[in-house]
């Protein structure tokens, strides 16, 4: 396969890593991705769109590497993909020149990540729906204006695109682990108008495990950036730190495990590009399934021993606030566990596999009890 980059990519990947190098924690990023074009990247021409799953990539990737933490997976990937599947192209719009945020609540208690373990109820009132339920681990949801939220009609799964004011939502935000804004949210019954829907009525369930997959995707290629600049990082410090009148970097133990650093670092590589081809290529729902499990667990596990190794060998320095090795490894942790963990994805490319290429609605795997 030929992995050279055209012109134009490599123009999105520079431009990002400008940005990313640069000083942009704690400010208001979405108007400048906007007039980047950013936001507008797998959209259809029409909006302005152009590009697709590798140039998210190379956009998540330089984001990983330069710690920039944003909404863009929750409300660009998976919100954009959801909106474009599902022809909703005036939401879209909205979208794409950055005057409206959208969240996507799909998981609920005890669901374990699955899209199709949904208790949340529609029912049908006339020309309208009420919408009653719980969703938690919402990403982004309390800088967005509008929630696109799965719930049952009758025994399969519709989207309904519900304001995030609308009276009976109540919105529960707070941090996780790496401070990243998600929120629980309710909803007591709230009145929707049957134009909210989004997508075909009772076609919810294919629409969210096909968005799903763009913004796990776009995952594995953050955490990419993440671990390329701990490798790096960790590499820098070893020759500089000296022990015995030597760098440390000169001890034939500690060179062995950069070596296998590296590995998984490149092994991570691989899988991100192939989850990238996978979408690409317009594959069938179960081969895109596997890819993309397959590119997500490959990304935990080298992630893991990446982040893990990086902050034994700096010693204590690898997790004081003033150093970037360990916030890197906390927002690596924490994109391990984003949209699935490792257990999660292996559970769900066995499926596909046992599914031997055969169309299913869905090949998520049950929830863990």
């Amino acid at each position: 396969m030929d992995f050279t980059l055209s012109p134009e990519q490599l123009l999105i990947k520079d431009s990002v890593a400008r940005f990313a190098a640069g000083e942009h924690a704690g400010t208001d990023k979405w108007p400048q991705f906007a007039e980047l074009g950013w936001l507008a990247i797998g959209a259809p021409d029409e909006l302005g769109g152009f590009g697709g799953p590798l140039e998210t990539l190379l956009l998540m990737e330089q984001f990983g590497r330069g710690l920039v933490v944003s909404p863009y997976v929750s409300q660009v990937v998976l919100a954009g993909t959801l909106l474009r599947s599902a022809d909703r192209t005036e939401l879209l719009e909205r979208l794409v020149e950055g005057h409206e945020r959208f969240a996507v609540a799909y998981e609920e208690p005890r669901a374990r990540y699955c899209p199709a373990q949904v208790a949340a109820r529609a029912v049908r009132d006339g020309e309208e729906y009420v919408v009653t339920g719980s969703k938690v681990r919402v990403l982004d949801a309390s800088t967005a204006d509008t929630l696109i939220v799965s719930a049952r009609t009758g025994d399969e799964i519709t989207l309904f695109a519900i304001p995030a004011g609308a009276p009976n939502v109540v919105r529960e935000p707070y941090a996780a682990e790496d401070g990243y804004d998600v929120a629980n949210v309710r909803f007591d019954g709230v009145r929707v108008p049957a134009a909210s829907i989004v997508g075909p009525a009772s076609g919810g369930l294919e629409l969210l495990d096909h968005a799903l997959d763009h913004a796990t995707a776009a995952l594995c290629a953050e955490g990419l950036g993440l671990m390329s600049v701990l490798l790096e990082a960790t590499v820098e410090y070893t020759k500089q730190r000296q022990q015995f009148g030597v760098p440390i970097g000169s001890f034939q133990a500690l060179q062995h495990r950069m070596a296998e650093m590296f590995i998984e670092v490149e092994l991570a590589r691989s899988m991100a590009y192939l989850a990238a081809m996978t979408l690409g290529e317009e594959r069938d729902a179960v081969a895109r399934r596997r890819g993309i499990s397959a590119a997500k667990f490959q990304i935990a596990k080298s992630g893991r021993f990446v982040g893990q190794n990086a902050i034994q060998l700096h010693g204590g320095i690898g997790m004081s606030e003033e150093y970037k090795a360990g916030h890197y490894f906390k927002r690596l942790t924490h994109v391990e566990r984003l949209l699935g963990d490792s257990d999660y994805h292996l559970a769900r490319y066995v499926a596909s596999r046992g599914a031997k290429g055969a169309k299913t609605k869905t090949g998520t795997p049950e929830p863990v009890a």
